[in-house]
């Protein structure tokens, strides 16, 4: 008893001062790599370092053989040192420099850390047998197989996860910064470690969802092959409004929106004949998936202003009644007037008057164009034999109606005539 008082009393001054001197390296080690950038990467050969001081400090208060124990863990800490400087260099050459600098490669974030910890676990295996010969390392080995398979299937979830998130960061399906979605929740990915991935929604709530999930969803990234994105907005219009004034309508209130590219630019489709309206689809290229909800909201604000200028009707989802027209008068059947869909002064409605107007780049006329190939007095819309007559005034480049080119010609209800680029619609009705 008195021989195990003495052998405690000496032992723990020892363990005192080598803890104490560990501590005090390890300590040090984090500040440094706390304070130095460059140093942050070696955090594990610091560390690795202080161990070796706390060993060495051992061995000045311990005799044999507890000091001949210190002296090899002091000795393989000096030969896992530097192997483990040189292994955090190569690394870093690889996937910083070679990989990240030269070859422009987006490395994800958990390939490097499973890299330099795998790294670091065959030093130390290789080393270990070379410092401490006289350890049995083949009933460790056996020891440790059995203790993984234990620990393997009761850590199995998280090695699935861990194993998830590996092929993620090979895959590279999405990355820092990307928009998905993942089942019904969807976000911003701020980061991807060894067990989760992190979103961040609209709301600006934090998501974290397991990897093994991931692996399982369908996973929709907003991101790839390019940031652009297609957003389409629906809208209906009254039948009685002419689909090429709903488009131009569509197109005004689309120019110029916060956050929509004009390269592709916007389009309109005529998806249907609903009961109550013709359905319209306008579409928009973004850029900023994230952006989408406002840019939809400022798009159909955007268009409701562009019907109302336009007298354009949103009808509601009802059923109308119409009685039989009553016999429109002479006068009545005589309305009508022009519309320009294409050119410089698209939008623009011009009514006829019953005694014609003028078509040119004369301010004189009733409809001025300002395209380069319209004359000053390029055409005349005249009234008679209860018609609307177009005749042309000699013009330099000539008028088309339809695509084909006239001098004198009776319009139509909705006949297209083309100066230049300019395209203007002849619209007759019964006094709408």
């Amino acid at each position: 008893m008195p021989e195990d008082s003495a052998t405690l009393a000496h032992l723990l001054p020892a363990l005192g001062a080598a803890l104490g001197a560990f501590a005090l390296a390890a300590l040090a080690s984090r500040l440094l790599a706390r304070g130095l950038a460059l140093m942050r990467p070696f955090s594990l050969p610091l560390y690795v370092a202080a161990l070796a001081l706390g060993f060495k400090v051992y061995t000045l208060f311990e005799t044999a053989p507890r000091r001949a124990l210190a002296a090899d863990g002091f000795y393989w800490c000096l030969l896992f040192f530097p192997l483990a400087l040189v292994l955090r260099l190569a690394t870093l050459y690889f996937f910083e420099i070679h990989l990240k600098s030269r070859r422009a490669l987006a490395l994800p974030p958990l390939l490097p850390a499973v890299a330099v910890a795998t790294g670091y676990m065959l030093v130390a295996l290789l080393t270990l047998p070379l410092v401490f010969e006289n350890a049995d390392f083949k009933a460790f080995f056996a020891t440790s197989a059995v203790t993984s398979l234990v620990l393997g299937l009761a850590l199995q979830p998280i090695l699935t996860n861990f194993f998830a998130g590996l092929v993620i960061s090979v895959e590279r399906s999405f990355g820092i910064n990307d928009w998905i979605r993942v089942g019904d929740q969807e976000g911003r990915v701020v980061a991807i470690t060894w067990r989760t991935t992190h979103l961040r929604t609209r709301d600006n709530d934090h998501l974290i969802i397991p990897n093994a999930k991931i692996a399982e969803e369908r996973v929709l990234n907003f991101g790839l092959p390019h940031r652009l994105h297609l957003e389409r907005v629906v809208v209906g219009a009254d039948y009685r409004t002419p689909p090429y004034r709903v488009r131009r309508a569509l197109l005004d209130a689309a120019a110029g929106l916060d956050g929509v590219l004009e390269t592709p630019t916007p389009e309109v489709y005529v998806l249907g004949f609903e009961e109550s309206a013709i359905n319209y689809e306008l579409r928009l290229w973004l850029e900023d998936y994230a952006a989408r909800p406002r840019i939809s909201s400022d798009a159909r604000q955007r268009i409701w202003e562009a019907f109302h200028r336009a007298g354009i009707t949103i009808p509601f989802p009802i059923r109308t009644v119409e009685l039989a027209p009553r016999k429109a008068s002479a006068a009545e059947a005589q309305l009508a007037r022009l519309f320009v869909t294409e050119g410089a002064e698209r939008g623009v409605s011009v009514a006829i008057p019953e005694r014609g107007l003028t078509v040119g780049r004369s301010r004189s006329c009733a409809l001025c164009l300002s395209d380069a190939h319209a004359s000053k007095e390029h055409l005349r819309i005249e009234v008679r034999d209860g018609g609307y007559w177009l005749i042309d005034l000699g013009s330099s480049f000539g008028t088309k109606i339809n695509g084909l080119a006239v001098e004198e010609a009776r319009l139509q209800h909705f006949d297209r005539i083309q100066i230049g680029e300019a395209v203007i619609v002849f619209e007759q009705d019964a006094g709408s």
